[in-house]
């Protein structure tokens, strides 16, 4: 009995199929998120073989694809309050993985710049942070690290 305890939760998802998470992949969201503030439960799964992350709800079929925000080129980033690190249960920033949820558009990938995902995986929390600046955007179209750059 030396093996890693599985789950024996199976989530079906009419995207993705079923869903078979381990523990550390099971994440706590106290305040939901936007629109879905009764959803409480995700499961935090890489996506086949990309550095994307699905975000698959327990009880009902709500999936968002995110991108780790250290891949995105679109900003410089931006700063967690002290009320939301408390919150998730960590001393520093530095303790949370930030992402950005990818919307494909026509094709075109956008990202939602102005309420990123933040996750702790030690703790097992997550929330949606709702950044108060008016320069970033909902719909953003997506421009990856090192694009920016290679574009001037």
């Amino acid at each position: 009995m030396g093996e890693k305890a599985a789950t024996n939760i199976v989530i079906h998802s009419q995207l993705y199929g079923e869903l078979q998470p381990e523990q550390h992949q099971i994440y706590e969201f106290q305040q939901g998120i936007i629109g879905f503030s009764h959803l409480n439960q995700f499961a935090l799964l890489p996506y086949e073989d990309t550095q994307l992350f699905i975000l698959q709800s327990f009880h009902e079929e709500i999936s968002l694809l995110l991108l780790p925000a250290v891949m995105s080129g679109n900003n410089e980033g931006f700063h967690v309050d002290e009320a939301t690190i408390a919150a998730l249960g960590v001393d520093k920033a530095d303790e949370i993985v930030a992402f950005y949820i990818l919307r494909f558009i026509d094709s075109q990938p956008y990202v939602n710049l102005k309420a990123p995902i933040l996750i702790v995986p030690k703790k097992q929390k997550g929330c949606q942070f709702v950044l108060t600046d008016d320069l970033v955007g909902v719909r953003e179209r997506l421009i990856l690290a090192g694009e920016a750059d290679a574009r001037t």
